[in-house]
């Protein structure tokens, strides 16, 4: 409300500090935690997604089903169908030209590469005819779950566990194929690494994803495909947040974004009623709030607060930078600063 001061006293001042330094090393961690790891990835966390806006988070998962990476076409002159995965042959015969320019191969090592190459172009097709029939058995079964689930249930728990469990041994058996396939993908890698000379070999790691699929429209230094777009902006992010909340800077952005990535948790893990799969019982028992929504609301509160300026570097920032900005704009006026006092242990917020 416009012209309503409030002062709170020395002791909460402290508490919210604490507050804000608390949430910041739990931000911090997360972060932190994800870039040392180099398996990390949110797709893990992205496929338990429940409820109503479970679909909007399998979306960002690319080809989750493999359609791209396992495609099934006519074979020529039969009516059977074969599968093809050019995804990953498009992929390989770039790495290889790729890695001829920046490595500048000899004419014998682009021999050897060439040879590598077609090694493993015929491993993959042989790998795809061993394992056709299985493959178009799984997309058969794709087709009819995704039929029954555009069909809807009753909203009987019974009827949601049959299609969450359908759906998750559906992907453990297209995964089990595309593991292997990349995991070819990145021996073919290795495999060029290792025909390099020691001074080939100074140039570093010639980093690409071993299939096309989920690819960005431009190649960034940091994320070539989606998925690494999404581990990026998540790990850096939550460094970034709790890096500003433990040091008091641009506190309010900081808070605010820490509770819009909440939001995107609370999302993903509604716990509302009749909703499979339902918490294990060793997380404790929820309804509507857990403690992802209980420091949503800690970090608004923060947000709502000049927690910055108390104890953090936003001080500097309101009066060397934001305080001149807004003078010199009309929007505040030259009276003497109202300073905080120990004296008498309390505090103005606005």
């Amino acid at each position: 409300m416009n012209g309503f001061a409030a002062r709170i006293g020395l002791t909460s001042v402290v508490l919210l500090v604490l507050l804000r330094i608390s949430i910041g090393w739990h931000f911090l961690y997360e972060g932190v935690w994800k870039l040392v790891q180099p398996d990390f990835s949110a797709e893990s966390y992205l496929l338990v997604a429940k409820g109503p806006l479970a679909p909007m988070f399998y979306a960002m998962v690319p080809d989750l089903y493999g359609r791209q990476r396992l495609q099934s076409m006519s074979a020529k002159g039969t009516g059977d169908s074969e599968i093809s995965a050019e995804c990953y042959l498009t992929a390989w015969r770039s790495f290889k030209d790729e890695a001829v320019k920046f490595y500048a191969m000899d004419e014998t090592q682009q021999k050897a590469a060439d040879a590598l190459l077609s090694q493993y172009e015929t491993s993959l097709k042989e790998y795809l005819r061993d394992h056709g029939s299985a493959i178009r058995g799984y997309f058969t079964s794709l087709e009819l779950f995704e039929a029954r689930e555009r069909a809807g249930t009753n909203g009987a728990i019974h009827e949601q566990e049959r299609l969450w469990q359908e759906q998750r041994k559906l992907w453990a058996e297209v995964r089990q194929w595309l593991d292997e396939l990349d995991g070819m993908g990145r021996d073919f890698q290795a495999g060029i690494w290792a025909l390099l000379n020691e001074d080939q070999q100074q140039k570093g790691l010639l980093r690409r994803p071993v299939h096309t699929a989920g690819l960005l429209p431009i190649r960034l230094p940091f994320a070539q495909t989606w998925m690494e777009l999404i581990n990026f902006s998540v790990s850096w992010g939550l460094t970034a947040i709790g890096i500003c909340l433990i040091a008091g800077l641009f506190t309010r952005l900081a808070a605010l974004g820490g509770a819009a990535f909440l939001t995107f948790i609370i999302m993903t893990q509604p716990h509302l009623p009749n909703i499979y799969p339902l918490p294990p019982e060793v997380v404790g028992h929820f309804l509507f709030v857990d403690k992802n929504f209980v420091e949503l609301v800690a970090l608004l509160v923060l947000a709502s607060t000049a927690v910055g300026q108390w104890g953090g570097l936003d001080f500097f920032v309101y009066w060397w930078v934001g305080r001149p900005i807004l003078r010199w704009i009309g929007w505040v006026s030259d009276e003497a600063p109202v300073h905080l006092h120990a004296a008498d242990a309390a505090a103005r917020v606005k």
